[in-house]
């Protein structure tokens, strides 16, 4: 018997919500559970508030009415609405229908966001609460293994939440070190070599979780893969437990820093190791799933500010080691 795993839509508007679930499966997304809640909640405004409860009936007024929920919101929350239902406009143009496509210019977003890159010290800590997790209210019996088996993989290979999750069984060779990541962001497929390390701690772990039929590398219940929103729920609760300060925005790092600080720590090495970081770069964007070298760029401003910050060198030091180009 085949136990299904996707969100349930409301019978009205099902079929359409597959349909557009298999198309952006088709271009590589892997359009989780968070996704499909979120594309019910716009078919579900556009069912309610359409003259025909059509939701292929996308008008420039239901547009509007819709982007009006979000007025007030940060820049990134209306960015990414205003491209949700971009995409779902662009969607029922390419099934023949005449839609109202939102203009591809959308509300810029603020690009003075640094992220946080956690000091060596922070992650071991993060590490140690992350072992101290026990069951779930379900009992879940894998819970203890899982959370500090993903952070671990998180920070070690620099991956997304979304592609971690989402590892299956046998994308994992624990045989050769090697971890398999299919259709990430931007259609990307990549095969990471991991460290001898890191192999030996998901021997381990996968000596001790029980799948019993769950195909998923991180298995959770009825057969399905854990939700990113459960995994960074947890991991906010890590960071106080592990005492790492709230930011000046008022929140705390998000689990996301363990990818930018895993490009820092691993720049870091190559320079310890006496190489040239910008030599480096180029082996390190593949790795993390970057279109190019220029997406990887960005963590060499990021790794000087950590050595003038975090491994307190001067201006001048970091002058030498980051040369203008």
């Amino acid at each position: 018997m085949k136990i299904k795993t996707d969100y349930i839509f409301p019978e009205q508007y099902r079929l359409m919500a597959e349909e557009y679930i298999s198309y952006k499966h088709s271009l590589g997304f892997i359009f989780g559970y968070d996704d499909q809640k979120k594309c019910d909640q716009l078919l579900r405004y556009l069912y309610t508030n359409s003259p025909t409860n059509d939701v292929t009936d996308l008008t420039n007024k239901l547009v509007d009415g819709y982007l009006e929920q979000f007025n007030g919101s940060k820049p990134r929350t209306v960015h990414a609405n205003q491209s949700y239902i971009r995409q779902y406009g662009l969607f029922l143009k390419q099934r023949g229908y005449a839609p109202y496509i939102y203009p591809a210019t959308l509300i810029r977003c603020p690009k003075d966001f640094t992220p946080y890159i956690f000091s060596k010290a922070e992650i071991y800590r993060i590490f140690n609460c992350a072992d101290q997790i026990g069951p779930n209210k379900n009992k879940f019996v894998n819970t203890p293994y899982i959370y500090p088996a993903i952070h671990r993989l998180l920070y070690a290979s620099g991956s997304r939440i979304g592609e971690t999750v989402s590892l299956k069984t046998e994308d994992v060779n624990l045989s050769d070190g090697i971890i398999t990541f299919h259709n990430g962001k931007n259609n990307v497929s990549r095969m990471l070599p991991i460290s001898d390390s890191l192999t030996a701690y998901l021997r381990k772990y996968d000596s001790r979780v029980d799948r019993t039929g769950n195909a998923y590398f991180f298995p959770s219940l009825n057969g399905e893969c854990y939700s990113p929103i459960t995994i960074r729920n947890t991991f906010r609760k890590l960071m106080i437990q592990a005492k790492i300060s709230i930011l000046p925005t008022g929140n705390y790092p998000r689990i996301h820093d363990l990818r930018h600080t895993f490009a820092v720590h691993s720049l870091e090495q190559s320079i310890d190791q006496g190489l040239d970081p910008y030599c480096s770069l180029p082996s390190l964007s593949t790795y993390m799933g970057h279109r190019g070298v220029e997406s990887t760029e960005y963590y060499l401003r990021l790794t000087k500010h950590y050595f003038i910050n975090v491994l307190h060198y001067t201006q001048t030091q970091a002058d030498i080691i980051f040369p203008e180009v």
